[in-house]
């Protein structure tokens, strides 16, 4: 579970808060702080949640894993708003035994307009440039690593819906394997753009892509779940942001 500031949390031993960023400065001594052990702690303001991801990939040994966020949970509850109805171990366990899938995704993001790649290229006014940029130096990082994997990018980064957020459930040795891809990929989108004006988040950014390209590349079969915002905004919220940030 992560998080930058003091929440309401599920009250499941399911559940691990691990504090990023500017959260290490007052969390430290109640939830785990992503810069003890192994870590990348210091990247933070750049690589968002990867921080906590990174962390738990290094120092936690367990048979599962999964990532969530403070205000984002799956749930099993479609239309839930409220922390209590995030999934519970019990429900965690259950979708395991029953579904025999690889993985559990939080439903997609669906872009009925555009391309996931060209709404993240025009999704802020005055940065169309800089993340025309991002998208061709992920590219260029995914196939400098691993080349097999450019058919899976382009349609990923072409198509109209995406599993976002850095949201997932699976088998420890799923999540160790997408990790090892997913670093050093996003590394080298960093070591790409050493030249890049604003230096904050991108990282984390775009690294959303990364989980549908590394799932359909592999063929990993997966289950959505609901997800639940606690800070779920309206929809005349949402499209207020979406012209605040076109204009």
């Amino acid at each position: 579970m992560v998080t930058h500031k003091d929440y309401q949390m599920p009250d499941d031993s399911l559940y691990m808060p691990v504090c990023v960023g500017t959260g290490l400065k007052t969390l430290s001594d109640k939830f785990q702080p992503d810069n003890k052990g192994e870590n990348i702690s210091e990247k933070n303001s750049t690589y968002c949640e990867l921080t906590a991801i990174y962390w738990a990939w290094k120092n936690l040994n367990v048979d599962r894993m999964g990532v969530a966020h403070y205000r984002r949970h799956f749930t099993m509850f479609k239309g839930a708003k409220t922390v209590d109805k995030a999934l519970t171990g019990e429900q965690f366990e259950e979708l395991f035994q029953k579904n025999g899938k690889d993985s559990i995704f939080a439903t997609p993001a669906r872009r009925y307009v555009e391309s996931i790649e060209n709404h993240y290229i025009h999704s802020l006014k005055g940065y169309e440039d800089i993340h025309a940029k991002d998208i061709e130096r992920l590219k260029k990082a995914i196939h400098e690593y691993d080349s097999s994997y450019d058919e899976s990018a382009k349609k990923v980064l072409g198509g109209n819906s995406a599993h976002m957020l850095n949201m997932l459930i699976s088998s420890k040795e799923n999540f160790d394997t997408y990790c090892a891809w997913l670093f050093p990929v996003i590394d080298k989108v960093v070591a790409l753009s050493a030249d890049r004006e604003d230096q904050r988040r991108y990282a984390g950014a775009l690294s959303e892509f990364c989980l549908d390209i590394w799932a359909q590349r592999n063929s990993k079969k997966i289950v959505e779940l609901a997800l639940l915002e606690t800070e779920k905004p309206t929809f005349f919220n949402r499209l207020l942001g979406y012209i605040k940030r076109k204009i």
